[in-house]
């Protein structure tokens, strides 16, 4: 028993430290990135404002669309999201941190479709939930930067199986991120 104390005691004190271990203040607190997948589901292009050295605010666009055409027949659909996060960079050292974030994806999405007389169209938006976990790394002073994580998708009607989505409950989809960027 007096072991498990120690050992939450040590872990307890090294993640209040490490905040203070950073090598440097962060200078370069602006950053653009292209993300594949998270939570602007297929990709998104983003921008991010650090600031107080430790806290993200975060923006991102994504637009798709698809068409076919077979005969007499042809459809199309287009989707649109806009991700918006907070996130919390501080635990970590130097170049490397953990990402911790929350927010908010818009999704618009529209179709059309006709065969022969009979066409039919239909759009709407909705709003998932997002909270992510990653690695990041991003020099203090600017470059390259490189984040890779997971993320849940919270929002009605999503679950991993065809037999637990159900439109009328709220449901968690895991969903992996990574992206590419830099930081000035």
């Amino acid at each position: 028993m007096n072991r498990i104390g120690t050992t939450l005691t040590v872990l307890i004190l090294a993640v209040c430290a490490m905040p203070a271990l950073a090598e440097q203040d962060r200078s370069a607190s602006n950053s653009v990135f292209l993300e594949g997948g998270g939570p602007g589901l297929a990709y998104s292009l983003n921008y991010e404002r650090i600031f107080e050295n430790d806290f993200g605010l975060r923006v991102g666009f994504s637009y798709l669309s698809v068409s076919a055409t077979a005969g007499s027949s042809s459809a199309a659909a287009t989707m649109w999201t806009v991700p918006v996060l907070a996130q919390y960079l501080g635990l970590g050292s130097g170049n490397h941190a953990l990402e911790l974030g929350a927010g908010a994806t818009v999704v618009g999405v529209s179709g059309a479709g006709n065969s022969g007389p009979f066409a039919a169209s239909a759009s709407g938006t909705l709003v998932l939930g997002t909270a992510i976990l990653g690695y990041r790394r991003q020099p203090p002073g600017g470059g390259f930067q490189f984040r890779i994580g997971v993320e849940a998708l919270i929002g009605k009607g999503l679950a991993l199986s065809e037999s637990d989505r159900n439109p009328d409950k709220v449901g968690v989809l895991p969903w992996a991120y990574m992206s590419l960027g830099f930081s000035i």
